[in-house]
Parts: C-alpha cells; structure tokens; sequence
C-alpha cells in the first residue's frame, strides 16, 4: 500500500508488493501458514493483511480474512493472467492453485484510490468521452467511478475518515513508474466538480 500525501491513509495498493524484500516476504509467509495451521484452516481461501514498521522491522498482522479479496481480482488478472476468482474454484474442485504465475501482460499492477478530502455534493463526473482519453493513454485501465451526481459524499458508506473515495482505478505496468504515472494522469484526467 503506499501511503497518500497526507500519511493517513493510501492512495495505492500495488501488486506484487515491489517495495518489500524477499525475506520479509518469507516471514509473512512463514507467520500466515503457522496461524492457520493452528486454527485448522485447510482447503480454503484466505488473505491475510500486515503492518510493517521498516525502521524498526517489526510485523503486526492486522487481519486474516477466510475469503478472497474481491478487489485485488483486477491486479492478479494484470499480473498473473487469471483471476483470484479461478484459485477459489480450483480449491473448491480439489485441484491445486497455482498463484503467482506471472503469465499476465504487465509485471506490477495497482489499485489506484481517486479521493477529496472535503465533504461537498457531487455535480459532475468524469464523460465517456473522459474515460477513453485515459485509456488511450493508458492502455489496460480500468475505472470505477463510485459517486454520482446529486451524492453527498459525507453520506457515502463505507469511507475511511481521512478523504471520499471518487473512483477506483486500475492499471498495469512494466515497472514501479509506470503504476505512478499512470495514476497521476487519472488524477489530471478524470474531473469531478462539487459544490
């Protein structure tokens, strides 16, 4: 996840996770495979989410959740060429997945948060017309725009108290600039207008 510019919340989630190490990877691993052993989790999915303090090295698992994440099907569809969706589908038909293939189009993939931090009503968001230049631009971007006129954004659901979720983006990449530059060019080229 990398963090937006006010440092409360993020802007990013990019996959896979360029900016950790190996090792660190492996404790991960290492602590989510103990856990659910001990819990007598088998044959199922799961996502597990951590906290990595890297001044002081120190890991804290935040949650574990017995599901797949809905959200993170368009980053393994970019990077791996299939859905997180089919994993589900091979444990359930007894057969092995096999996650991390990296037989996708890009090498890195994001899920890019288009946010406001001021509360206001929505007038308009980004045209068709929008969201082709992007595309053009940025060829395999996806874009959920998640308010609409007429909304008042302190009355959405589900909102982290630190900005409004406007839309959600998705793109992929060869490399770690690739993921940013394209989310900055949705940033400019996507308008929303408030009042």
């Amino acid at each position: 996840m990398r963090k937006s510019s006010n440092g409360l919340t993020f802007d990013r989630l990019d996959y896979p996770a360029g900016s950790v190490g190996d090792e660190l990877i492996a404790r991960m691993l290492d602590v989510s495979e103990r856990y659910l052993r001990h819990i007598g989790f088998d044959n199922g999915c799961f996502n597990v989410e951590f906290m990595w303090d890297d001044e002081i090295d120190k890991l804290w698992v935040i949650e574990v959740n017995t599901r797949i994440s809905q959200s993170h099907s368009e980053l393994f569809l970019r990077v791996d060429g299939t859905s997180n969706h089919e994993y589900a589908i091979d444990v359930a038909l007894g057969r092995r997945p096999e996650p991390g293939s990296r037989r996708g189009p890009y090498r890195m993939a994001s899920k890019c948060l288009l946010g406001r931090a001021d509360d206001g009503v929505v007038t308009s968001t980004p045209t068709q017309h929008d969201l082709a230049r992007l595309r053009a631009e940025e060829p395999g971007c996806t874009v959920e725009v998640d308010v609409q006129p007429g909304d008042r954004l302190s009355e959405l659901p589900n909102q982290d108290p630190y900005r409004y979720v406007l839309a959600t983006v998705y793109v992929g990449g060869q490399e770690v600039d690739d993921l940013e530059q394209a989310y900055e060019r949705a940033s400019e080229l996507l308008p929303f207008t408030f009042e």
